[in-house]
């Protein structure tokens, strides 16, 4: 299966690997998410890792073919792989530019636009 840094991708697994690692971020994140239960949490995260690179959606694929994508408009940040599943999404506490500075260590360790 071949993940694209900018285009639509399909997640073979359709959320977090496990209901485990689901539970373990929705502890973690969820306070940052008060509209959302963990299904609907878990929801976003797939919705937003799938999404294409976009006006408010940047991206890329970190040198191990980890997705990233970032809404700029909602401040969520989510990694995963598809064939995995999703690992992680957040609303990282400096923005943007949370985003920009793993975008550029990954790009210059390998990563792709």
């Amino acid at each position: 299966m071949i993940t694209s840094p900018s285009g639509v991708n399909t997640f073979v697994v359709r959320g977090f690997k496990s209901k485990q690692a689901l539970n373990n971020h929705w502890r973690d994140h969820g306070e940052e998410y008060p509209e959302f239960n963990s299904a609907q949490y878990e929801q976003r995260a797939l919705e937003l890792i799938e999404s294409p690179v976009g006006e408010n959606i940047l991206g890329h694929i970190d040198k191990i073919g980890v997705l990233i994508r970032y809404d700029k408009s909602t401040n969520d940040f989510v990694k995963g792989r598809p064939i995995k599943g999703i690992f992680t999404m957040f609303k990282p506490e400096d923005g943007i530019n949370y985003y920009e500075t793993r975008k550029k260590e990954d790009i210059e360790h390998g990563g792709r636009e």
